[in-house]
């Protein structure tokens, strides 16, 4: 899948006009050829979240920090890495694994959790108010997208709380929908017979936690 995903881009960038030789992030901070990915597709696992612990680096530079907690939080996980005196802090081949895989190659020491906007809010069967790791993804996603999501998740709290801005969510490129964030909580709320706001505050409370 990794080798005709990057034959295609490959193609792509060629019909575009492109004459640079196509560079894929890996996830010991460098880049790979084209053929090495396609023959070593685990090569990027992790390559994004090792492209924001470099780009929190850059920006590091910039105002003069050398010692950096960077934290990189998306739809379904928050990511945290280390830079002390400028250095990244690395794993070795030997102890580097993902779901418990051994994956015998280096990589940027970065800690994943499943804390993310997209992250759903639910009554366990015991009854316990939880948060994740379960998430909704970019499709459909939190209910506030308008895409059909129909479960309480970190964005929609923060829509209902105000914290986010109906007209400038990605920079005014995307509208929210405020009714829609308001009834997953509110069914939230119900099933935990607590008020709206407070359940809100309940889903921030333990995500952060």
């Amino acid at each position: 899948k990794v080798g005709n995903y990057v034959r295609h881009l490959d193609g792509a960038l060629r019909e575009a006009g492109v004459s640079g030789d196509l560079r894929i992030m890996a996830s010991n901070g460098g880049v790979a050829t084209a053929k090495m990915v396609t023959v070593k597709p685990a090569l990027t696992l992790l390559s994004g979240l090792a492209a924001g612990v470099l780009g929190s680096a850059w920006i590091g530079d910039l105002v003069e920090r050398q010692r950096l907690i960077t934290f990189d939080i998306g739809g379904t996980s928050a990511d945290i890495g280390i830079l002390v005196d400028g250095v990244f802090a690395e794993t070795d081949a030997r102890s580097t694994s993902i779901a418990g895989f051994p994956l015998l190659m280096p990589m940027l020491d970065i800690h994943t959790i499943g804390a993310g906007g997209g992250s759903i809010a639910y009554v366990d069967r015991g009854g316990a108010f939880r948060v994740g790791p379960q998430s909704a993804g970019a499709v459909p996603g939190p209910a506030a997208y308008g895409r059909g999501g129909d479960r309480a998740t970190v964005t929609d709290a923060n829509l209902v709380l105000g914290r986010l801005d109906l007209h400038d969510f990605l920079a005014g490129g995307m509208k929210l929908d405020q009714s829609a964030a308001q009834a997953v909580i509110a069914k939230l709320a119900a099933e935990l017979e607590l008020p709206v706001n407070e359940t809100a505050e309940g889903v921030l409370t333990i995500i952060n936690s």
